[in-house]
This record gives C-alpha cells, sequence and structure tokens, in this order.
C-alpha cells in the first residue's frame, strides 16, 4: 500500500500522470535508475521530471536504495530489466516466447455474432444465447492445433 500521494509543485507537475514508486539504485549524469517489484526502470536524466522522497516506503523498509517517487515525461523511453533465474542446460540461454492469441478467435467471434443474428438469438454469453468456446495447444516442435464451437447457452 503507497499511501496518500500529496501533489505539490507546478501545474506542470499535477497534469502528469502519477509517480512511478521504487528504489533509486542508480544516478549518474546520463541515467537515473529505479527498482521496483518486478525489475529496474532506466530513464535518461533529460526525461525524468521530478524525483522526490517516498516516505511510506521507510516505513516497510525491505529494499537497498533510497525510496523516491519518479515522475517522467510523456513520450521517454526507457529500459526495463528483469532478474531471472539461471539454470544451467545444454541449450544456449533465451527467454520463454511471449504467448500469442489463439489463432481465428476474432473470426470466429464474428461468425458466432452472424450465425446468432441469423437465428435471432443474443450473442452474448450468460444470457442464454450464442457463445463460441475456442480451445488451442501448441507443442515445441511448431504445430498448432485447435478446435472451436458455436453453441447455445
Amino acid at each position: 500500500m503507497t499511501g496518500a500521494l500529496h501533489r505539490t509543485g507546478s501545474t506542470a507537475l499535477a497534469s502528469t500522470s502519477p509517480p512511478l514508486p521504487g528504489y533509486l539504485v542508480a544516478a549518474t549524469e546520463r541515467s537515473i535508475s529505479v527498482r521496483v517489484g518486478d525489475g529496474t526502470w532506466t530513464f535518461h536524466r533529460a526525461d525524468v521530471l521530478d524525483i522526490s522522497r517516498w516516505d511510506t516506503a521507510v516505513a516497510q523498509g525491505g529494499c537497498e536504495g533510497r525510496p523516491v517517487l519518479v515522475r517522467v515525461r510523456s513520450g521517454a523511453t526507457a529500459d526495463f530489466t528483469q532478474r531471472r533465474r539461471v539454470e544451467l542446460t545444454d541449450r544456449p540461454l533465451t527467454l520463454a516466447p511471449e504467448l500469442s492469441p489463439a489463432r481465428g478467435d476474432d473470426e470466429l467471434r464474428r461468425e458466432t455474432e452472424i450465425w446468432a443474428r441469423g437465428l435471432d438469438l443474443a450473442a452474448a454469453p450468460g444470457v442464454g444465447g450464442a457463445t463460441m468456446t475456442c480451445c488451442q495447444t501448441r507443442s515445441h516442435h511448431g504445430s498448432d492445433d485447435g478446435i472451436a464451437c458455436d453453441s447455445l447457452d
């Protein structure tokens, strides 16, 4: 819980998004690094509008670095670094690919709506109308298997 954030200062700061709470772990003439729960944000110093103390974090403790609230300008570019545990294997070091949505979800939804309209059925789930169900599996060898069906509730 971060508590209430009271905005002080100029109206330019008041019109920005809420500050990023974290721990200042590095500050150079070129960049500022702030550790958060999932990793570390690194901003160009020119993109940082304001750095202020984060009093709530002092009471919570638990992380190295100074607790701060950081405001960045709109359109800023930042690097985000995550810590990962490395397991030694006989393969090169890689990250798992991000999961993509099942192929055909949008097309299946549109077809379900057309099918339901033709039968004068509501196409919203949970209202006794038509719904679509889709299941997709992926193997490590690149095959993509799936099933889809329209149904009446």
